[in-house]
Parts: C-alpha cells; sequence; structure tokens
C-alpha cells in the first residue's frame, strides 16, 4: 500500500492553521448498487488496487456498510448521503467541512466532490506484540511490516516460582528486528497452566529476596539477548499486592535503566483510581513515575466469555485516555488498538465466542453476504451470519471508521504512540491510514 503524496508547503501551511478536528480520511459507506467497479470509476481509481487495499478479492461482491477506503482527499457524494453523515465518518464537524468546501448550506448533491484532506502528520512511537515463527516467517512479517513499527514486543516469556525465567524460541527475531531497525523487548507474562495467574505474581513481588532474584534473571535474559527492554504484562493482580506491584516497578527500572535499559507495562483500563475495583492493584501514577511507556490495554470491554459487544467502546477507550493522561506524562502512554474480531454464536440466551483476525472478519461478511451495521455510540461495527450449521452468529470487529476514532484520541490527547494485539492481524487499510497520519519514531 502506497504512501500518500505530501501536499506541499503552501497546503500544509494552511492546514496546519486550522483546530484540530479538521483531520479525517476518505473512507466511503457502501449502499445499495454499490460495485468495485462502480466505486472505482466514481473515485478514478484503479479496480484491483482498490480491493487489494481493503483486503477483497479482485471479484468479490460487496455488501451493504461496509467501510472502503479511497485513495486520495476527494470524497463523492452519493445518493442518501447527508453532510452530518459524512463529517461524522470522518470525523470532523459539518461547519469544518462547510468551510473547507466554501459551502453556503448543507445542500449537497449526488457528483459533488468534497475536499477531505489528509492531517499534518504527528510523530509517534509504535509497537506490538509479536508471536515469534520460524525464522524465514519472522523475517517476511518485521520487513513487511516494518514501515507501521518502532519496536516489537516478544511474546512471550514466563517465570516459575522460583524467579526463574521460561525460555522462548524466538527464531532470532531479536537480530531479524534489530537488522529492520525495530528495537526488541521481551514481554515477560504472568501466565502459568492455570492462565493469569495473581498467585504466582504475588509470590514473585511480595518476597525481598525473591523479589530481587527475579528482577536480576529480567537484566540476566534482556543483556544475554540484546533486548532494548522489558514489557511486563502481568494481569489480574489482586488489590492486595498494589504496593507490591508499584515497589517491584520501582526496583526493576532502578536495575535496568543505568544500563540503558527500558521498562514498559500493559496495564488495564481504569476511568479512575479505585474504578473498576478488580484493577485496584494497578497504581497508574505511582506506576507511571518509574515505567518508560505505558501499553493501556484499552479494548476486551466485551469478550467470548460474556454477552457480544464492542471490544472497544469509543466512550470507554476515551474515559480511559483522559484519566492516564491526568495523572501521568502523556508521551510515556501508549493507546492499545485491537487488531482482531471476536465472533459470538448464539443459542437462545446463550453466546460463546471465539477470535479471529480482521481480515478473516472481511472474508465472513463478504463470504457470507452480510450486511455491516456500524453502531455510532460505540464507535464500532458489527454483522451476524447464519453457518452452515444454521448457528446464528454476531461478530464486532475494527473497520477503518472505528480505527479513525482511535486516532483522533492519541492526537487530541497528544499520546505518545499507540500498539497493538497481535502482529498479523491487522487488516489492510491500516497500515494505509496509520501512514497517512502519522510519522514513526525510530
Amino acid at each position: 500500500m502506497l504512501k500518500k503524496l505530501f501536499l506541499g508547503v503552501l497546503f500544509f501551511t494552511f492546514i496546519c492553521t486550522l483546530p484540530i478536528n479538521t483531520y479525517a480520511q476518505v473512507i466511503h459507506e457502501t449502499r445499495y448498487g454499490d460495485s468495485l467497479s462502480k466505486i472505482s470509476k466514481d473515485y478514478n481509481v484503479n479496480k484491483d488496487d482498490l480491493a487489494k487495499l481493503n483486503g477483497l478479492a479482485k471479484n468479490a461482491q460487496l455488501v451493504l456498510g461496509q467501510a472502503i477506503l479511497i485513495p486520495g482527499s476527494t470524497y463523492v457524494v452519493h445518493p442518501g448521503d447527508s453532510l452530518w453523515e459524512i463529517a461524522f465518518r470522518h470525523g470532523i464537524s459539518e461547519r469544518t467541512l462547510m468551510d473547507l468546501n466554501h459551502l453556503k448550506s448543507r445542500v449537497i448533491v449526488p457528483g459533488q466532490k468534497l475536499n477531505i484532506p489528509p492531517p499534518p502528520k504527528l510523530d509517534v512511537w509504535t509497537g506490538t506484540y509479536f508471536v515469534p515463527k520460524d525464522k524465514n516467517a519472522n523475517t517476511w512479517m518485521l520487513n513487511n511490516y516494518k514501515s507501521t513499527l518502532s519496536g516489537i514486543f516478544v511474546f512471550e516469556y514466563r517465570s516459575d516460582e522460583k524467579g526463574n525465567l521460561i525460555e522462548v524460541e524466538e527464531n532470532q527475531a531479536h537480530k531479524i528486528s534489530w537488522k529492520e531497525n525495530l528495537t526488541p523487548y521481551a514481554t515477560l507474562s504472568n501466565l502459568s497452566e492455570k492462565g493469569f495467574d495473581p498467585d504466582l505474581t504475588h509470590k514473585l513481588i511480595s518476597t525481598p529476596w525473591l523479589r530481587k532474584k527475579f528482577i536480576n534473571n529480567i537484566y540476566s535474559l534482556l543483556d544475554s539477548h540484546d533486548y532494548k527492554g522489558v514489557v511486563i504484562d502481568f494481569e489480574q493482580v489482586r488489590a492486595r499486592d498494589r504496593a507490591n506491584l508499584n515497589l517491584f516497578i520501582k526496583e526493576l527500572a532502578e536495575k535496568l535503566h543505568p544500563a540503558g535499559m527500558e521498562v514498559m507495562m500493559a496495564v488495564p483500563p481504569k476511568k479512575s483510581d479505585q474504578e473498576p475495583a478488580h484493577s485496584k492493584a494497578y497504581d497508574y501514577k505511582t506506576l507511571g513515575k518509574y515505567l518508560d511507556r505505558l501499553f493501556l490495554m484499552t479494548y476486551d470491554w466485551h469478550w467470548p466469555g460474556g454477552p457480544s459487544g464492542a471490544i472497544a467502546p469509543i466512550g470507554e477507550v476515551e474515559a480511559t485516555v483522559k484519566y492516564a493522561s491526568s495523572v501521568i506524562k502523556k508521551s510515556k502512554l501508549m493507546l492499545g488498538i485491537p487488531q482482531y474480531a471476536y465472533d459470538w454464536t448464539i443459542k437462545g440466551d446463550g453466546r460463546s465466542g471465539t477470535a479471529y483476525s480482521t481480515q478473516h472478519a472481511i472474508d465472513l461478511y463478504t463470504g457470507y453476504q452480510s450486511a455491516v451495521h456500524y453502531d455510532e455510540k460505540m464507535g464500532a461495527p458489527w454483522f451476524r451470519y447464519v453457518d452452515k450449521n444454521g448457528a446464528l452468529h454476531e461478530v464486532w470487529f475494527e473497520d477503518p471508521r472505528s480505527l479513525l476514532l482511535k486516532f483522533r484520541l492519541v492526537r487530541e490527547y497528544g499520546l505518545g504512540g499507540f500498539g497493538c494485539w497481535h502482529l498479523g492481524l491487522t487488516m489492510p487499510q491500516t497500515k494505509e491510514m496509520l501512514l497517512e497520519e502519522f510519522n514513526i519514531i525510530r
């Protein structure tokens, strides 16, 4: 996917003088009668390139309501469009859209062209979890996605109850990463055979001598494997370990920082220090003093084991960002963006879900010809289909509309960057949108 050409110094100067809410990208929402051929003709773009950009087969039949990313900065008005709808979809106000296009009224007509300029680029640091494969696969993945990344978080190292780290078959992922000018970090989780294990975490961080041994082993791992730092992914930590977690991160930073190593941490979303109650252990303000970056896990408000719904409702995401940015230096914050879909099988009142890539969700709704709905309040798309066994499914995922909203939060709150779970699950549009919006810090 091609990076958009810079629009010129004069135009850039003009855009920079506008309010921040003028930023947008061209997103077409399909209606009755739309096809790849028709849309490519309307926007004067190559049909095959349009299909590739949007993760579609060359002969794919479009469905109602799906979001199609269009190269360029010109939106073509279609029957049924309203100025409010176009502005909302692109994250700008009606007034801004009118001013940009010198409109004296809200009346628009099919075929009319509206200018929706790309934004001045913002410098951000981006990282993503990386699940190692064999050496060849690692090489291809890191080379293919390197233009969108600052670093990778090799997933994942674990510890036993004695503080000894369990080796990962990363197949030279860290060496390949350095070669591709990407900074590698080791991800350390509290996973055990029980899943995320708060009891294991308690043992490792509550006893002074064991905590010291654990920290020394982390240092040795980073030093011997040439990692830049560590990403701590301790989930479901209990409230009683709040002070222990703060002390662990403080002592870990004091051990690693003098050696030029960094400490990052993935933290669950919070609206305040005590909300939600099950995340009291994560003291944003104190942790933020010692960590180099915090990865906000702003997703999974709905998960496979619960009721269906938006994975990352935009209101909940913003509430987390608002609180975090009030107690932590904004440049340290990374917004976590889900790049996956959840598929719930609906049987009566019961629902059970599975996870897969966003691209698979695209393949499903085009394959089943299921209309895509966009929940404006949640800021997320969804669709339903009936499988070959007659079971009803509901799928929530991310698309250019929901992704753009999250990019806007990074801009609005001045965050240091963002990341996702995990590399390889992204939709094709992500790369194009990201490179048009941001400069990636290396």
